[in-house]
């Protein structure tokens, strides 16, 4: 296969405007349309029996030693090969709930960019990004974009992103309960429970999303004011030291919290919780801490409306150099180089080593045109 011509975007991620400091694009609050869940070695499960609750003891006071722990946790699979199987399974459980048809001819995922929470969570950053890279396959078929993270080579983690997330690890065993309000049920230190998936939309600038993201639960009774209808809460567990230097406190707030906020912002999470670890490894208190106030302590730092006004700009150009190819064989990659702040793409048509749309899902639309002309009849 010949190398494909490199298309710079005209797009400065690092240069931030008054306006984008300024104006919010057009934003609707997250809504949950269920889940699934992921087995231990990743394999999607058509449930939610993975879906767990975190539990926090009376005054959020613990005493765990994290360095004590044998776990270790499950290895992230790294998407050499670009793949939305999960969220796609999901939607083929879910019969013609997120399709439509045009003019009874063409099935459709009634949605305009199908993704997951990464690809989200990695656009979003790249205003304030100089170290990490990044890499999205995108196909545009029947009308809608979908988006996966791929990484072209192993990553290189740092000893302290690995530790951390031992230790994050080792917390979950500690307070992620099958049941609200329910202490943990005691597991082998290398047990290892998989993980559940919220599926989410949104909509931003008219542009409708759907994608999911790993999310934990909290019991609704914890929460005084909270609608009746309210069936689910999520929320999110992290840690940090319990005692860090002014120059920590701007490392952290730059990075880890902006990664924090994101994050919840996008579900619709309100509050997260934060294990505050000491110098000798002990977790020793849980800390709830409202997402409005993660963005409030960093507002000198970075701002959503920078993040967004990006992302607005950057769906906009995806939009325009995939209008001429609708295939589901043809990939484009889109590059962000963090350090110069470049945004390029290559397109590579016909089926290569990065089409990712599998056929089955190509297969189910066609098979899902019947239902769809039946129901619309029924109406």
């Amino acid at each position: 296969m010949m190398n494909p011509e490199e298309i710079i975007l005209n797009l400065k991620p690092h240069v931030i405007t008054q306006e984008d400091r300024t104006v919010f694009p057009t934003f609707s609050k997250p809504q949950t349309h269920g889940g699934f869940s992921l087995s231990p070695d990743g394999k999607f499960e058509k449930n939610e029996n993975r879906k767990r609750y975190l539990f926090v003891p009376p005054m959020g006071k613990i005493q765990v030693h994290l360095g004590d722990s044998e776990a270790r946790r499950s290895q992230r699979l790294h998407l050499l090969q670009p793949s939305l199987d999960n969220i796609l399974l999901y939607m083929e459980g879910k019969g013609t709930a997120f399709l439509h048809t045009k003019d009874q001819v063409n099935v459709e995922v009634n949605h305009d960019i199908v993704c997951s929470s990464e690809v989200l969570e990695l656009i979003l950053r790249t205003p304030y990004e100089k170290e990490e890279s990044w890499t999205l396959a995108i196909t545009k078929y029947r009308n809608t974009i979908y988006i996966s993270p791929v990484v072209l080579s192993e990553p290189n983690n740092s000893p302290m992103k690995e530790m951390n997330a031992e230790w994050i690890e080792t917390l979950r065993r500690h307070f992620l309960s099958e049941k609200p309000n329910t202490l943990p049920e005691p597991r082998g230190s290398m047990e290892q429970t998989g993980q559940y998936h919220g599926v989410f939309s949104v909509t931003i600038n008219g542009k409708r999303f759907i994608f999911d993201a790993p999310v934990l639960a909290e019991s609704v009774l914890n929460y005084a004011n909270v609608k009746p209808e309210t069936k689910e809460i999520f929320t999110d567990l992290q840690i940090r030291p319990d005692n860090m230097s002014v120059d920590e406190w701007t490392a952290h707030n730059r990075s880890q919290a902006l990664k924090w906020w994101i994050k919840c912002f996008i579900v619709g999470i309100e509050n997260i919780h934060v294990a505050y670890v000491n110098r000798h490894i002990i977790a020793h208190t849980i800390e709830k801490i409202s997402v409005r106030k993660i963005f409030r302590d960093c507002e000198t730092v970075w701002l959503p409306h920078v993040c967004f006004n990006f992302m607005a700009r950057l769906v906009e150009n995806i939009c325009s150099f995939t209008a001429s190819i609708d295939c589901h064989k043809t990939v484009y990659l889109l590059t962000f180089d963090a350090i110069p702040g470049k945004i390029s793409y290559k397109c590579y048509p016909g089926r290569s080593q990065f089409t990712f749309i599998p056929d089955w899902f190509r297969i189910m639309l066609e098979e899902r045109k019947e239902d769809l002309i039946r129901g619309a009849n029924v109406e």
